[in-house]
């Protein structure tokens, strides 16, 4: 019985670590960075801009345009939009 509980306290504990929080976007305390953190944060967690490429990002960011109209919410001005595509343009892999 002790093995027991001393094995699920050491498996409890690795799933405690693979818990951790997710890998900081770079520059989050930009204008941009805190951009796409409120915008794109509002519906899902924040994807790491290096998840994707600089053509890949041109169209999720319309595709996320698309979904925020089904759904009534503030499009976006045209800075923002500008600003959010270099964001993640400038920090795709």
């Amino acid at each position: 019985m002790k093995k027991r509980s001393y094995f699920l306290s050491v498996v409890g504990l690795s799933l405690v670590g693979c818990a951790s929080v997710p890998t900081p976007i770079p520059d989050a305390g930009s204008s941009a960075g805190m951009l796409f953190t409120e915008k794109c944060g509002v519906c899902h967690a924040v994807p790491h801009p290096k998840r994707n490429t600089a053509t890949e990002w041109q169209h999720l960011l319309t595709l996320m345009e698309r979904r925020m109209a089904e759904r009534s919410m503030v499009a976006l001005s045209a800075t923002e939009r500008v600003s959010l595509l270099d964001y993640l343009q400038n920090h795709a892999r």
